[in-house]
C-alpha cells in the first residue's frame, strides 16, 4: 500500500494542478451558482416608489405586503421625489395609498384609496400594478369577511365573542396554513416551499452532486491512459496482483475525495447556510462510494481518452436534465417512475440515500476487475 500510494504522489505532484481543478470544481462551482443566481434575483427586481398619506395600522402593513414580494424593490418617498425620479426612468412605476385608506378597508370599500404613475417605458407596470391590486383585494376581503362574522354572531349569538382584529389575524393565518393562491417557482429541492421562498432557489447538494459527478468521471480518466501499452506492461513486474493494485487505488481515490467532501460540507454550513445531519453524512458516504467506483467502471470500457471525456459530459448533461435540478420536470408522468429510478443522483438529490445504484455499481466493478484479472493471467 506504501508503494502504491507513494508512486500515485508522485503522479498527482506532475499533474496537481488538474486534480486540483477537478476536486475544487463542485465546491467552487456550486458556490458560485448559487451567488450568482441570488445576486441576479436580488438585481432583477423593479424598483417602485410608494407614497405612504397615512401613518395607521391598516396602511402600514399594507406597505409591508408589498415589500414582501420578490417581485419589487420598494422605494419609500414622498410624491414629489417619487415623480421626480420616475421621470429620470430611476423607478419604473410609483404608487400612492391615500389619506383614509384604513377606513375604506374597514368599511370594504377598494374604490378610490390607489393612485398610481407610470411611464412609456415603465415595462413591468401591468403585473406590479395587479399584484398591488391584489394585495388590496386581501385587505378588503378580510375586512368583508369580519364583518359577516361579527353580523352573524350579533344576530344568532347576541353578542359579539371576537372583535375585528381577532377575525382578520385568524383569516391571515388561514391563508398562511393553507397556502391560498401562493405560487412559486422553485428547482428541485427536498425541503419545503416556505413564505419566504426566493423566486428561483437552487438546491445546493443537488448542484453539487452533478458536478461531482463529472469531476469524479474527469479525475478518472487514469483508468484510460493506464491502458496504454508503455504504461500496462509494468502490471506483470508488480508483486500484487491486477485485482489488489486497483483495488488498492480506488482506496485512495475514495480517501482523497471524501476528504473534499468534508470540506464541502464545512463551505455549505458557513456560507451557504446549509444544514449538518447525521442523514446527510449517511446520504455523502454512499453517494461517494457509489460515484468512484461507477467512475472507474465506465473508464475501464474507454481506450480513447477523447471518448471519454465526451461520453461522460454526455452522460452528465442527460442526468442533470432528468434529475430536475437544472430543469423542473415535475409535470412529467415518467418523473417519479423509470426516469428516477434510472438516474444514479436521483437518491442523493432527493435527500436519501445512494443504495441501488451503490450495489449495482458494486457489482459492475467486480465484474470490470474480474475481467481484467483474466486478462492480465
Amino acid at each position: 500500500m506504501r508503494d502504491v500510494l507513494y508512486t500515485r504522489l508522485l503522479l498527482w505532484k506532475r499533474k496537481w494542478l488538474g486534480m486540483l481543478f477537478w476536486l475544487l470544481l463542485p465546491i467552487i462551482g456550486t458556490y458560485g451558482i448559487v451567488s450568482v443566481t441570488d445576486t441576479i434575483q436580488d438585481d432583477s427586481k423593479v424598483p417602485i416608489g410608494i407614497v405612504l398619506e397615512e401613518q395607521t395600522d391598516v396602511a402600514t402593513e399594507f406597505l409591508q405586503s408589498i415589500k414582501h414580494s420578490d417581485l419589487v424593490y420598494v422605494e419609500q418617498t414622498t410624491e414629489e421625489n417619487a415623480l421626480s425620479k420616475l421621470e429620470k426612468h430611476e423607478l419604473d412605476s410609483v404608487f400612492i395609498i391615500h389619506d383614509g385608506f384604513e377606513d375604506a378597508i374597514l368599511k370594504g370599500n377598494r374604490n378610490h384609496i390607489l393612485s398610481s404613475y407610470y411611464t412609456e417605458l415603465s415595462f413591468a407596470y401591468s403585473p406590479v400594478k395587479e399584484m398591488i391590486v391584489s394585495l388590496a383585494q386581501e385587505e378588503t376581503g378580510r375586512s368583508k369577511a369580519a364583518h359577516v362574522v361579527l353580523n352573524l354572531s350579533e344576530t344568532y349569538l347576541g353578542k359579539e365573542n371576537w372583535s375585528w382584529e381577532e377575525i382578520r389575524a385568524k383569516s391571515v393565518e388561514v391563508q398562511q396554513e393553507e397556502n391560498l393562491l401562493n405560487t412559486r417557482f422553485q428547482y428541485s429541492s427536498p425541503t419545503e416551499i416556505t413564505k419566504d421562498a426566493t423566486l428561483i432557489s437552487w438546491n445546493s447538494w443537488g448542484l453539487w452532486a452533478i458536478l461531482s459527478l463529472l469531476a469524479t468521471l474527469f479525475v478518472s480518466d487514469w483508468v484510460v491512459r493506464e491502458k496504454t501499452l508503455p504504461v500496462s506492461t509494468r502490471y506483470y513486474f508488480l508483486k500484487l496482483s491486477r485485482l489488489q493494485y486497483f483495488l488498492q487505488i480506488l482506496v485512495l481515490y475514495m480517501l482523497l475525495f471524501f476528504l473534499v467532501d468534508l470540506v464541502s460540507v464545512v463551505v455549505f454550513t458557513i456560507f451557504l447556510d446549509e444544514s449538518i445531519s447525521l442523514q446527510l453524512i449517511i446520504n455523502l458516504v454512499t453517494f461517494r462510494i457509489m460515484l468512484v467506483t461507477l467512475s472507474f467502471s465506465i473508464a475501464s470500457l474507454f481506450t480513447s481518452r477523447g471518448a471519454f471525456y465526451g461520453v461522460s459530459f454526455l452522460y452528465v448533461l442527460l442526468l442533470a436534465t432528468s434529475s430536475g435540478t437544472i430543469l423542473p420536470i415535475d409535470g412529467f408522468e415518467l418523473n417519479n417512475s423509470l426516469i428516477r429510478s434510472l438516474n444514479p443522483i436521483q437518491a442523493f438529490v432527493a435527500g436519501k440515500p445512494t443504495l441501488l445504484w451503490l450495489f449495482s455499481s458494486l457489482i459492475f466493478l467486480l465484474l470490470v476487475l474480474k475481467g481484467k484479472e483474466r486478462t492480465n493471467a
